[in-house]
C-alpha cells in the first residue's frame, strides 16, 4: 500500500493540475463493474468546468479543492496510483484505469489505475465535511512536517493506552503520526536503533527523541526517491521509486544487516510483517 512518501510523491505530480479548468471526469467502462464507481458519472460531471485550486494531502489521503464548495477525497488503496500522460486517450497498457481527468487547454489527461480496486473516491459537500470524516478527524501530526512535531509525538506515546504495547505495533496507528506504514514503521526503528518489540512505556526519553528524529529522516529521504517500489507502485511518469533501494530491513529476512552481519528477522505484529535486526536494535 502507498505510504504517506508515496502519496506525497503523488500529490507533487499532480500539482501541475492546479489552476487549470477541468473539461472532463471520466468514470471509465471498467470501473462500472464495480459498485463502488457504477452509476457514479453524473456525480463526478459537477465538477466538469470547474477550476482545480489545490491538491492537498492528509495522511495517506488526498484532497481535491475546487472553485466551487464540493471537493473529492481520493484514497489510493493497496494499489492505485497516478498517470500523467500527453495524451488524450488510455494506451491499451494501462490496463484497469478507473478514471479519467481532462484539463482546458491541456495536452495531459490524468488517469487513477488501480490493479487491485481498493482505491477510494468520496464526494462531499463542503471542506468541513471532508475534515469531519472520522479517519481524518482522528488523524495524528503527519510523519512528514517539518519541524517534525517532536513534542506531541512523545507527549501521544505517553498515553495510557499505548503503555504496555509494543512500539513495532502502534507506529501504524495514524492518530499517533500519520503516513507511516509497514516499510517505513521497519525502517524507521532500524534508523533509531529500537527493537519492534519493546514495549512503550520502557523507551527511554532519549530513545523516543532519537525515534521521532528517525522517523522524519526516513519519510523525507523516500519523497526524495520518489517512494518505494515493492509491488506495484509507480511514479505518474511511470517509473519506479527508488528508496528501496536503501532499505535496511524490510523485505531482507535472512539477509545479513549492513551494520553487524547479523540476519535480518522477521515477526508478525498484528498479522502485520515487521523486519529488524536482533543485533543493532535493542
Amino acid at each position: 500500500m502507498p505510504e504517506g512518501p508515496e502519496v506525497e510523491c503523488t500529490r507533487l505530480s499532480l500539482k501541475k493540475y492546479e489552476t487549470k479548468k477541468v473539461s472532463n471526469i471520466e468514470l471509465t467502462k471498467l470501473s462500472q463493474k464495480y459498485s463502488k464507481y457504477k452509476g457514479k458519472q453524473k456525480m463526478f460531471e459537477e465538477f466538469n468546468g470547474k477550476i482545480l485550486t489545490k491538491i492537498e494531502r492528509r495522511g495517506k489521503f488526498l484532497i481535491w479543492n475546487f472553485n466551487f464548495s464540493k471537493v473529492i477525497l481520493n484514497h489510493l488503496g493497496m494499489s492505485g496510483h497516478w498517470i500523467n500522460l500527453e495524451q488524450e486517450s488510455i494506451p491499451l497498457h494501462i490496463t484497469h484505469p478507473k478514471i479519467k481527468i481532462s484539463f482546458e487547454n491541456e495536452q495531459n489527461i490524468a488517469i487513477f489505475e488501480d490493479i487491485r480496486n481498493f482505491g477510494q473516491f468520496k464526494i462531499y459537500d463542503s471542506y468541513k465535511e471532508v475534515i469531519d470524516y472520522l479517519p481524518i478527524r482522528k488523524m495524528g501530526p503527519d510523519g512528514l512536517e517539518l519541524p517534525f512535531p517532536k513534542k506531541e509525538f512523545e507527549e501521544k506515546l505517553k498515553l495510557k493506552k499505548y503503555e504496555n504495547k509494543e512500539i513495532g505495533k502502534i507506529l501504524l496507528d495514524q492518530s499517533l503520526i500519520a503516513g507511516i506504514g509497514n516499510i517505513y514503521k521497519s525502517e524507521s526503528l532500524a534508523l533509531a536503533k529500537i527493537s519492534p518489540m519493546r514495549l512503550v512505556k520502557d523507551l527511554k526519553s532519549e530513545e523516543i527523541e532519537r525515534l521521532g528524529s528517525s522517523i522524519s529522516t526516513t519519510l523525507r529521504k523516500a519523497v526524495e526517491s520518489m517512494g518505494s517500489t515493492i509491488q506495484s507502485y509507480r511514479t505518474s511518469s511511470g517509473e519506479e521509486g527508488s528508496a528501496q533501494k536503501w532499505h535496511k530491513v524490510y523485505a531482507k529476512e535472512g539477509r545479513n544487516c549492513e551494520n553487524c552481519g547479523n540476519k535480518i528477522t522477521r515477526i508478525i505484529q498484528d498479522i502485520r510483517s515487521t523486519f529488524y535486526c536482533k543485533e543493532c536494535q535493542k
